[in-house]
């Protein structure tokens, strides 16, 4: 869906609660710590949208998409900037 002029994905269970929201945030309004990581991961790739990913209610991860060239892939980074042990 489209809220306020950005995306919001919402993942929704069969009971009606909320597994998992995706919200579109503007890069500027990330926290420092949390741009550098992105900037650092994407490798001198361009970051064309950034999201931050909810799981029952907790930040879990930042998601960015990124494009170098051609192509197009997703990078994350932690709530802080820090490595996640594992995809979100």
């Amino acid at each position: 869906m489209i809220v306020n002029g950005h995306t919001r994905d919402i993942q929704i269970a069969e009971d009606g609660t909320i597994n998992e929201v995706e919200e579109e945030v503007a890069f500027d309004s990330l926290p420092a710590n949390v741009q550098s990581a992105l900037t650092a991961k994407a490798g001198g790739a361009k970051i064309i949208k950034v999201e931050s990913l909810t799981r029952k209610d907790k930040l879990v991860a930042y998601e960015a998409a990124i494009v170098k060239g051609t192509k197009k892939s997703e990078i994350q980074v932690g709530p802080d900037g820090g490595k996640l042990s594992h995809e979100e």
